[in-house]
């Protein structure tokens, strides 16, 4: 289980009382509904400063390379020919 630890934010008396009427309505503690609203678009943000987008000249380029041949690479060969060092392998 993931260790549980504490985010303070700062909000006037107006805010955090609005939040936590929309909670009550929800049925949600304060906690619970700022997290199903706060950590959908922080995985999403995230995820995206992750993808790799290419233009469709790029992609062309990039998947023109994954159809090709595989290179011989007699070095590779020769070491996955070899009998493993190690036991039950």
């Amino acid at each position: 289980m993931a260790t549980i630890t504490r985010i303070d934010i700062r909000v006037d008396e107006e805010k955090k009382l609005i939040i936590a009427k929309a909670a009550e309505m929800a049925g949600l503690t304060i906690t619970q509904y700022v997290m199903g609203l706060v950590w959908p678009d922080a995985e999403r943000r995230v995820a995206e400063n992750y993808k790799v987008q290419l233009s469709a000249r790029d992609w062309k380029a990039f998947t023109d390379r994954l159809d090709e041949a595989p290179k011989e690479l007699p070095a590779l060969k020769s070491l996955l020919s070899r009998e493993s060092r190690f036991q039950d392998a």
